[in-house]
């Protein structure tokens, strides 16, 4: 197949150089691969070390019955994990959001695993942790390191915007999906040529559509552990109180008729479940009762039967557990007292009945993120508040809450001091969100890039904003950050000319809409980051038809407009499981300057004539 800067040298457009490095189609093996080994039911355990430095990675409060004590990214986490259990979570599975096939828990092999909490590091490379790393690594989201059969670590680069959905993350990196892929290395499986699948070597733009593991990686999983097993314990509710002392009851079946094991989530987060070994059931292996023992928290219970193999453990149910009756949370005192108005102050809350905390907030404004130490600790991040107010501060937990009143002093805000904007340079459009780093952005409320305000300003830390840079004239601009006074880096960012992506008229639709072509990044000849075409919107997994011309002359065609006229040549590509089409490309250097015009017509069974058009995209270098 020709590529298109092929065709464009072939025309006798562009000399000897080529146009576009790698705009060809992708290949698809359409088939999963395995890396080697396997885990044990030894090495079932999973923990989260919640060291994510974006307020996006931990905005989602919200608790679920799913995923019981705890939200943010240890819950996003904990959703990637289970999507590969053996069946769905909590018997439907809910819980999940943003993709075409919401139930979490796909997997159908002999494997499910338990979550033990969190850790307060990142462990080793057999500890089974997820964490983030601090930097980046070029187009690196994050990498798993596997030994395999003696465990496992989970890396995310910071370098990212990792959000925690719940729903679909309409920018930055979704960590839910991420995570399942890494997960899946875990497991023992390597990329697969599947487009569409979460195993698939890239991601399909937030990674959203990589939270749902597809068919191939169902075989994947089913190759290394085996397909469920028809003799597998299966954990279909459990009933009681769910105290601390108190009978836990766990309806299923297949449960071994004696000595039983059931794993609870430890309290410590060590990674070791707490297990109640020599457990008996009753009415043909259907029912389990076994007291809660001490030292556990909310997380989940299993049944091991007293066999071997991945097919003895059952699936993992989420348990709410309560803490002995009478002990709701108290508050005896925070340090610091006082702080920023613009929040993001370090806070410990010391005093009693912590381990249920579900809600701590700051004269009833939630805390950026928090974290249970122990039962008688807890460490926060203060939200904004009004100046000189003295916040009344609050735990919950489902037993009761408790107020410190008058316990925080929002005082002044110091002043702005920043050093670095990474990426430092965007198109003169406008439109690039950038990072700024320094000693404090606490209480910045402006961005100015040559006088002109960015937009979407959030502070993600005391340390580091991000905001969206303005259309600016071409060259360097300073940057200045604007709150208790005023820190200008002197030409912080620079304007460049990118070339231009240009809307040249719309597309034809059908029931589902209309396909949408656009393009990012850097059409200059000898750019080191490229741009990216993308088509969206399309019909999934039919076959899609680029056409390329070096101008637009709009004619009707198929009940629609062509617009890539004269037309040069059509390429053919594949939509993937989500309707899309996304080719990475590079300019070489000592490309002349040039237009082009591009667009999709795709293979739609509800449209006319059976297709559907994207837009007209004219590119025009710089």
């Amino acid at each position: 197949m020709k590529t298109l800067n092929r065709i464009l040298a072939a025309a006798g457009l562009l000399g000897s150089a080529a146009l576009v490095a790698s705009l060809s189609a992708p290949v698809d093996t359409a088939a999963y691969s395995t890396i080697g080994g396997s885990l044990s039911t030894t090495q079932r355990d999973f923990r989260v070390w919640n060291n994510f430095s974006d307020t996006q990675a931990n905005n989602n409060t919200t608790p679920h019955p799913s995923f019981p004590g705890h939200t943010g990214a240890t819950m996003a986490v904990w959703k990637g994990q289970v999507e590969w259990a053996s069946e769905p979570y909590a018997g439907t599975g809910a819980g999940d959001g943003g993709t075409s096939n919401p139930i979490l828990g796909s997997g159908g092999a002999n494997f499910d695993n338990t979550f033990q909490g969190l850790a307060t590091t990142a462990g080793s490379t057999n500890n089974n942790i997820h964490s983030e790393l601090s930097g980046s690594s070029g187009g690196v989201l994050a990498f798993t390191e596997t030994p395999i059969s003696d465990g496992w670590r989970i890396l995310y680069y910071s370098g990212w915007t990792w959000h925690d959905g719940p729903g679909t993350v309409s920018s930055g990196i979704d960590l839910q999906g991420v995570a399942c892929h890494e997960i899946g290395h875990s497991l023992g499986l390597g990329h697969t040529g599947t487009g569409g699948a979460t195993m698939y070597a890239s991601i399909s733009g937030t990674g959203t559509a990589q939270r749902s593991v597809e068919t191939d990686d169902i075989n994947g999983v089913q190759a290394v552990y085996g397909v469920k097993s028809a003799t597998k314990p299966h954990i279909g509710s459990i009933a009681g109180t769910l105290q601390i002392g108190t009978t836990l009851t766990i309806n299923g079946s297949n449960f071994s008729s004696t000595s039983n094991e059931v794993w609870f989530t430890e309290v410590s987060g060590d990674g070791v479940p707490v297990k109640v070994t020599g457990v008996a059931s009753t009415g043909g292996g259907t029912q389990i009762q076994v007291t809660l023992p001490s030292g556990i928290e909310d997380g989940d219970v299993l049944v091991k039967g007293n066999f071997t193999g991945g097919a003895s453990l059952s699936n993992a149910w989420p348990i709410d557990v309560g803490a002995p009756a009478g002990d709701p949370p108290f508050i005896s005192s925070i340090s610091p007292g006082s702080g920023p108005a613009g929040g993001f102050t370090n806070v410990t809350l010391t005093g009693s009945g912590f381990s249920g905390a579900n809600s701590v907030t700051f004269e009833g404004v939630g805390a950026v993120s928090f974290t249970v130490n122990s039962a008688t600790s807890i460490t926060a991040i203060s939200p904004p508040g009004a100046l000189f107010n003295l916040a009344d501060v609050a735990v919950t937990d489902p037993e009761g809450s408790s107020t410190l009143a008058d316990a925080f002093l929002y005082s002044f805000n110091p002043a702005p001091s920043i050093s670095s904007v990474v990426p430092n340079s965007g198109p003169i459009a406008g439109g690039t969100e950038v990072t700024i780093s320094g000693a404090s952005v606490v209480g910045v409320s402006d961005v100015q890039f040559d006088g002109v305000s960015g937009t979407a300003l959030e502070i993600v830390t005391a340390t580091s904003l991000t905001v969206i840079a303005p259309a600016g004239a071409l060259g360097p601009a300073d940057v200045t950050a604007v709150g208790s006074g005023n820190s200008t880096i002197t030409g912080g960012f620079t304007y460049v000319n990118f070339g231009a992506f240009v809307n040249v008229g719309p597309g034809k639709g059908s029931l589902l809409g209309t396909p949408s072509l656009t393009g990012t990044g850097d059409l200059s000849a000898g750019s080191g980051t490229g741009f990216t075409i993308t088509l969206a919107g399309a019909f999934p997994l039919k076959p899609a038809y680029l056409f390329v011309g070096l101008s637009s002359i709009p004619a009707p065609f198929k009940g629609g407009t062509f617009y890539p006229l004269p037309l040069l040549t059509s390429l053919v590509f594949a939509t993937d499981g989500t309707g899309q089409v996304v080719l990475p490309a590079a300019i070489p250097a000592g490309t002349p300057s040039v237009s082009f015009v591009l667009q999709y017509w795709v293979e739609d069974p509800f449209g006319t004539f059976g297709l559907t058009a994207s837009n007209g995209l004219q590119c025009i270098m710089p």
